[in-house]
């Protein structure tokens, strides 16, 4: 059985709730997104999301909110367990709300990537796999880092390494904390999931200083992480 790896960006300011007249700047992008999820979720019978959580949480099946950003939008499958926001990390609700936008109704997990060298877990096959993490901060002067050139250089060679594939760039951890690429180690196990593949569709943009990128792997062998209980 095939599994899908869609990557997708981690950022609150997507969601147009949060964002008022902002959300104009990504709507097309985000569109897309739902779309190439809808694409991809095709034929699996679960979810895994993937995304930065310094405790390494794993969660299955829950609802939580928004809230955190400043409004209660709720997110999860109806009928989970309900989680209390601090419970659920960053990248778990923006994977959620982007499946929730997408209409996915089929089970879902979360598995933490705590830091550098993280391993994704046992594969599956049948699965959904959503990559939730960023490019670099520091893209342009509204950026939440300063605008870097070494930032931009890295942005530019991630979206080259989603479209043609082969190793990833990767600066190293003292450098990619100061361009604002704080998601690295996410995008590490991305790379060791799809290997050297590019994307068979992929979309790039910085609308307000951070990367975003959305791409999609269709791969021929299972390569989802086995999700676990709740910790």
């Amino acid at each position: 059985m095939s599994t899908s790896v869609v990557l997708l960006p981690g950022a609150p300011v997507l969601v147009p709730e949060l964002s008022g007249a902002a959300a104009a700047d990504t709507a097309d992008q985000v569109a897309r997104a739902v779309a190439a999820l809808r694409s991809a979720a095709s034929g699996c019978s679960l979810v895994v999301v993937l995304g930065s959580d310094p405790q390494g949480r794993t969660l299955c099946d829950v609802r939580a909110s928004l809230g955190r950003w400043g409004v209660p939008i709720p997110v999860g499958r109806p009928g989970s367990p309900e989680a209390g926001d601090s419970q659920v990390p960053d990248s778990a609700l923006l994977g959620w709300w982007f499946l929730d936008r997408a209409g996915i109704d089929l089970p879902r997990a979360f598995v933490g990537v705590p830091g550098e060298g993280s391993s994704p877990g046992d594969p599956v096959s049948d699965a959904l796999v959503v990559v939730v993490a960023d490019g670099p901060a520091s893209l342009a002067a509204r950026a939440p880092v300063p605008e870097d050139p070494r930032g931009v250089a890295l942005d530019a060679a991630l979206t080259d390494w989603v479209r043609r594939g082969g190793a990833l760039p990767d600066p190293g951890a003292a450098v990619a904390e100061s361009v604002g690429w704080w998601t690295r180690p996410v995008w590490g196990v991305l790379a060791r999931l799809v290997g050297e593949r590019a994307a068979t569709r992929a979309e790039s943009w910085a609308p307000f200083g951070v990367g975003y990128h959305c791409a999609q792997w269709d791969l021929p062998s299972p390569a989802a992480p086995t999700p676990g209980g709740p910790t």
